[in-house]
């Protein structure tokens, strides 16, 4: 079976290798010219793209690209522009947003290589009130000396007739009205305690995007995922922990069908709406949620699988609203009734410790009656809010929510019958109010960040069965990272210490520690010219002395074919939260074609 499971992948790789890498960003270049900023994206090969203008950001989507960890961006000083971001989708595109002094027009075009120069993106801003004529821009060419360059950038890019219209500069190309795309992801893990094949695992994301007016897009992702083991369930046809709109299609052990987003974007006035299925990202950590928990999560796999997979899109309503020069408010509104999804009892990631499965005294029979899950979408519905700003060079957001917490509450009593003594376990779902800030700031080759939540209702096991088991507690949780880019190896090293805080605990009984303290060390290397990529992530906890450590090697082999090798071990014992699986450890192999 190991060999042909080999084989088929194997098989698969090269069926698929055939197309081209994803587009590398190599180089951003600035320069001014009367009333114009241009910003000229050097890339190494060919791309598609996206521009669009809102009241003061410009958002530029190039598809299909990766841009490496230790990339500096050029000098912003006079260009009307005070703050860049880019960040890699859950698409694999590359979003570069710029957050601009005052309104200016931005137009984008292509340029083919031309002399030393390769394939480039051209972005330029500039306001049409101050530029009487905007064929000037071709008179920027290889004789512009660089006093009229901003501080530390080259010059600027070279037009030829070629890549212009009628001498003047081209605007922003419009994307077709239908795209579709998608993802077919392979994966196989095998167990090394004796576990033989975990999962043999094909995943498809079909996606389609349609331009459905001016400012308003629909966006639609289809998952089908199939394993021939069927070892990580879920064995019933529709998990119980869904809503009836956010249920799969389909589901079985062997295989899943749903539909995973679908959402329309879209602009009123001066606010920017995301309507329907979506994910929501609120926190940055990894390896543990600090405050990235308005979107439950499955645990079929723990917390192995990246969160972007692990995560379950809800239906939501999601308002921004610009507020001053730097600010946001981000608005939600979720109707959408579904939890977690727990690993079934008895697959390899079923939740076994007494820190978080309530236990019945040795020789008592137990009794779990179904929980009554919230289904009302006005009364049962969550909202919240996220204030965001750039002070004085930092990152900073302010959060709340309002929601149901997304794990059950497992009250126990014990009853007497005819037959002896019987543990009853009523689960319940119990609302919560969650507080919450970010920050972060960036000093050289080091960036500092927190996130800090305080929660007024958590509900935490203990052995005092006059409250049914269950204790009522605040908690204040944070984590504080420092991320450490290392240029010269092309590396970043990162450093997280968690910390959770029960403020009600004395005379309660819980079970767990009042203050439970986790940290972790993240290192993520790329060489040969980003061909390869390592990934490795070691979560320990202090009170308890279990650990888990993964590591993932990519190779990015030809176009949109990334292939890897990866683990995930863990070890302490039983009652830990990462002990528990220590039987569990494992190796996978797979590989993701993007189309």
């Amino acid at each position: 079976m190991r060999k042909l499971l080999f084989t088929a992948l194997a098989l698969f790789i090269d069926i698929v290798a055939a197309t081209a890498q994803p587009a590398n960003l190599l180089d951003i270049r600035v320069g001014q010219h009367h009333n114009t900023t241009r910003f000229v994206f050097d890339l190494s090969q060919a791309v598609t793209y996206e521009l669009k203008a809102f009241h003061d950001q410009i958002h530029l989507k190039i598809h299909n690209t990766q841009i490496s960890p230790n990339f500096n961006l050029p000098p912003l000083e006079g260009t009307g522009v005070h703050r860049v971001t880019n960040e890699i989708t859950q698409e694999a595109d590359l979003q570069v947003v710029f957050y601009l002094e005052s309104s200016l027009e931005a137009k984008a075009f292509p340029l083919k290589p031309y002399l030393s120069r390769g394939h480039r993106v051209v972005l330029d801003l500039h306001d049409l009130k101050d530029l009487k004529d905007l064929s000037d821009l071709n008179d920027i060419g290889a004789d512009q000396q660089t006093a009229n360059v901003a501080p530390g950038a080259e010059k600027l890019a070279t037009l030829s007739n070629a890549d212009t219209t009628s001498g003047n500069t081209v605007a922003v190309d419009k994307p077709s009205n239908i795209h579709f795309g998608g993802t077919w992801e392979q994966e196989a893990s095998i167990g090394t305690n004796g576990d033989g094949i975990q999962k043999f695992e094909a995943t498809v994301d079909l996606r389609l995007e349609l331009e459905l007016s001016g400012m308003w897009d629909l966006t639609a992702i289809t998952r089908l995922r199939g394993d021939t083991v069927g070892e990580l369930g879920p064995s019933q046809n529709t998990p119980n922990n869904y809503s009836s709109l956010s249920k799969p299609w389909y589901s079985s052990d062997h295989s899943v069908v749903s539909l995973r987003e679908i959402y329309v974007d879209g602009e009123l006035g001066n606010t920017f709406w995301r309507i329907g299925k979506q994910q929501i990202v609120w926190g940055q950590a990894d390896g543990i949620k600090v405050l990235d928990v308005v979107n439950p999560q499955s645990f079929r796999e723990f917390i192995l699988d990246d969160f972007s997979d692990s995560r379950i899109p809800l239906w939501a309503t999601n308002v921004e609203i610009p507020v001053g020069e730097a600010g946001s408010l981000q608005l939600l509104w979720i109707p959408d009734t579904t939890y977690h999804e727990i690993a079934e009892v008895g697959s390899p990631y079923a939740f076994t410790s007494p820190r978080v499965v309530p236990e019945a005294p040795a020789g008592v029979e137990t009794i779990v009656i179904e929980a009554e899950k919230p289904n009302n979408p006005l009364s049962d519905s969550d909202a919240g809010f996220r204030y965001s700003n750039f002070v004085s060079g930092w990152d900073i957001t302010l959060n709340y929510l309002y929601h149901y917490q997304d794990f059950q509450v497992a009250y126990r009593k014990i009853t007497f019958g005819e037959s002896g003594p019987q543990a009853q376990l009523t689960p319940e779902y119990k609302r919560n109010h969650l507080i919450g800030a970010t920050l972060s700031n960036v000093f050289a080759d080091f960036t500092l960040r927190g996130e800090f939540a305080y929660s007024t209702d958590t509900f935490q096991l203990s052995s005092d069965l006059r409250n049914s088991g269950i204790a009522d507690s605040r908690e204040l949780a944070s984590v504080i990272g420092v991320d450490w880019q290392l240029p010269r190896y092309d590396a970043l090293l990162s450093a997280q210490w968690f910390l959770s805080h029960l403020l009600d605990y004395s005379g309660q009984q819980i079970e767990r520690d009042q203050t439970e303290q986790t940290v972790s060390v993240l290192y993520r290397h790329t060489f040969l010219n980003e061909v390869w990529q390592l990934d490795s992530l070691g979560l320990y906890s202090i009170n308890h002395r279990d650990s888990l450590i993964q590591f993932k090697l990519r190779y990015l082999m030809k176009s949109n074919v990334e292939v890897w090798l990866s683990g995930d071990f863990f070890s302490g014992d039983s009652n830990g939260v990462f002990g528990q699986f220590s039987n569990h450890d494992r190796v996978l192999i797979g590989a993701e074609f993007s189309f």
